[in-house]
């Protein structure tokens, strides 16, 4: 009986010990695992960062196209972000790449602008030496897109200047979304705004100056309002503009101020695209475009000379659309 004892005693001890083993090594497990997604978390954060980051440099003012250089400011700057959020070492892996979204993703939605931000990291483990693994990799990788956004919130719009659908056809490659070159100068075609200027055809004059809303306002002041602040509530494509009768030389000499010729404030400026020109009308935005404002004259003349520019980059922008040179702020691919 005594023997039989102690032979069960010997037993159970052994499955006790067994069950510690197998107890130890599901902690060991689940410890290194948390500490595995904790890293894999931090990475995600890092990448997503770093993405965004470098997205906002892809467009400069008055660039032709974004800049996808290794070298350039996108590339540059998303790469120096990724070491702010997570610690890098000469065991991890980091590559960042700028091009048009279909390049970087097979599951791309549209052509737009992108950065890609991959980083593997090989994380130390606690536990799991014990049986024989030291580290593991984690990966994660961040796509940012900058799109052409639809939707102006208030001080989207920075140049109270409505110009016309036409002038998109004449003046804007809609198949490469870039502005037409002058063969003479190699640079987007210099143009006038004004709504003495017909372009093409008797109807199709190139702009006209406005409130920035429906109200149907012909007042200077209103427009140095905006000139001065934006729109006031938000614009998007199928709203209405009212589109002033008139206009005083004193607002191209503002506009001249703040131009290239002055001190640049404006030189590069979201301003509607509307169906037509008709002074003292109310007119439907169809997008939103960005002008190289080159000067003004006021006088008997009253223009302003501008070219189709690309990159500007309107505050409270939103919304995705047809690209008139117009970008808004970078977020993530889905």
């Amino acid at each position: 009986m005594t023997k039989n004892l102690h032979s069960q005693r010997g037993a159970i001890a052994f499955i006790v010990a067994a069950a510690l083993v197998g107890l130890l090594a599901i902690v060991a497990l689940a410890v290194d695992i948390g500490h595995l997604l904790v890293v894999r978390n931090q990475a995600q954060n890092a990448v997503d960062a770093a993405a965004l980051r470098g997205a906002t440099f892809l467009y400069t003012a008055g660039s032709n196209t974004p800049d996808f250089s290794s070298s350039g400011p996108a590339v540059t700057n998303a790469t120096r972000t990724v070491p702010l959020n997570i610690a890098v070492t000469a065991n991890d892996t980091l590559a960042v790449t700028a091009n048009y979204w279909p390049v970087l993703s097979t599951s791309a939605k549209t052509s737009d602008a992108a950065i890609q931000v991959s980083l593997t990291k090989q994380v130390p483990l606690y536990f799991a030496p014990i049986f024989g693994m030291h580290q593991s990799n984690v990966s994660a990788t961040a796509i940012a897109i900058v799109q052409s956004p639809t939707v102006m919130g208030p001080g989207g719009l920075n140049m109270p200047l409505a110009i016309g659908a036409c002038m998109y056809n004449l003046y804007w490659n809609s198949s490469t979304n870039q502005p037409v070159n002058d063969p003479a100068t190699g640079q987007p075609y210099v143009f006038q705004v004004s709504s003495s200027y017909g372009y093409g055809n008797p109807t199709c004059y190139s702009g006209q100056w406005t409130p920035l809303s429906s109200s149907q306002d012909n007042s200077d002041s209103t427009i140095q309002n905006a000139l001065a602040q934006g729109n006031s509530s938000t614009l998007k494509p199928g709203d209405s503009l009212w589109l002033q009768s008139g206009s005083e030389s004193d607002l191209y000499n503002l506009v001249n101020n703040c131009s290239a010729e002055g001190n640049r404030s404006c030189e590069y400026s979201t301003t509607p695209v509307v169906t037509g020109i008709v002074a003292g009308s109310e007119q439907t935005i169809t997008a939103m475009a960005c002008l190289h404002i080159l000067s003004a004259t006021g006088g008997s003349g009253k223009y302003v000379t501008v070219q189709m520019s690309t990159g500007c980059s309107p505050k409270n922008a939103s919304g995705s659309g047809t690209s008139y040179g117009v970008v808004g702020p970078p977020k993530l691919a889905q």
